[in-house]
């Protein structure tokens, strides 16, 4: 017995009276170029129903409806803070009853696209982008993402007018250097990365504004950044000779647990005393007996997923202030 052919998109066409264009952005997600209208439509779903036509997407959409999934974009070589959102956000998905589907990119505008236009085959039309903020990317970014309406970013993008969630530093970095004073430290650095990156130029900006909210001026000598072309070891080697031996600072503020592990490791090694605060809340920090912010996590997810699902509200932005649980 002879296997059934599966029914093809342009059999679905025809029996609708439509162009294959017009039953592919109907049952495919196509391009929002092509127009159809509501009488059309109607058709092309009908004629996928007699047909028994499957498409690449939910059967919820064939029915009018809407997939249940949202879509992520995170940066594959993203280190704890996004890994540690991206689990909020399932969380936070699933207690208000959807899935999330995630595409894990590293500076490929291309591959971000492909995997949104293969999302929306599926049904999905919402979607959160925490992948964006490449520096030398972001022409490239603007000329597909601009256009689009139904992603909300973490933190501000390119895009004029789009929505997202801002992140802000400056009252916890304002209470730790005030809490520092007030033990009697003077001496308070920085060690980020390179300030190409929007983020880490954010938290540069962020920490002279704290500093001088407690009437101290930033030394440029305790305001580090480590180059991406070096190792770990030799990153932190270079905070060494370059920071530490010759400037001898009291507290420093590094974001990211490895490079505090690292140069905590270090300074041991030498027997230097410098008390160290993180901010990812990462819990290397902990093991290594280290503070750090707290920086809502949860609070940021929800956020996202209320700017997300409720596209008629308008107004500021969210931005989620980082926690200083003290000295």
């Amino acid at each position: 017995m002879m296997k059934k052919q599966k029914v093809t998109l342009i059999e679905v066409a025809e029996l609708a009276g439509v162009s294959r264009a017009a039953a592919g952005k109907v049952l495919n997600g196509g391009s929002d170029k092509i127009g159809v209208g509501a009488e059309a439509r109607k058709r092309i779903l009908n004629a996928a129903r007699k047909l028994n036509y499957q498409p690449n997407m939910a059967a919820s959409i064939l029915a009018g409806g809407q997939s249940r999934i949202i879509g992520v974009f995170i940066d594959s070589f993203a280190k704890y803070r996004a890994m540690r959102l991206l689990q909020e956000i399932e969380q936070v998905s699933s207690s208000l009853g959807y899935r999330i589907m995630t595409s894990f990119t590293h500076e490929n505008i291309q591959h971000m696209k492909a995997d949104y236009l293969s999302f929306q085959r599926y049904g999905i039309k919402n979607f959160i982008c925490c992948a964006h903020k490449y520096p030398d990317l972001q022409s490239e970014f603007l000329n597909f993402f601009s256009s689009e309406d139904n992603i909300i970013f973490m933190e501000k993008p390119i895009c004029e007018g789009s929505r997202y969630v801002a992140t802000s530093r400056v009252k916890a970095l304002t209470q730790l250097i005030a809490a520092a004073i007030g033990k009697g430290y003077r001496k308070i650095g920085m060690f980020s990365a390179g300030l190409k990156w929007s983020t880490e130029a954010a938290l540069y900006r962020e920490f002279h504004q704290a500093m001088r909210a407690n009437g101290l001026e930033p030394d440029p000598h305790l305001v580090a950044q480590h180059s991406a072309n070096l190792s770990l070891r030799n990153q932190t080697d270079a905070m060494m000779e370059q920071v530490i031996l010759p400037y001898r600072p009291e507290v420093l503020y590094i974001d990211d647990a490895l490079h505090a592990a690292s140069l905590q490791t270090r300074l041991l090694e030498r027997g230097i005393k410098v008390k160290i605060y993180g901010g990812n809340d990462d819990p290397l920090f902990e093991g290594l007996g280290l503070k750090s912010f707290d920086p809502c996590y949860r609070r940021i997810a929800e956020a996202l997923l209320d700017l997300l699902l409720k596209p008629d509200c308008h107004g500021d932005m969210p931005v989620i202030e980082a926690v200083f649980p003290g000295y």
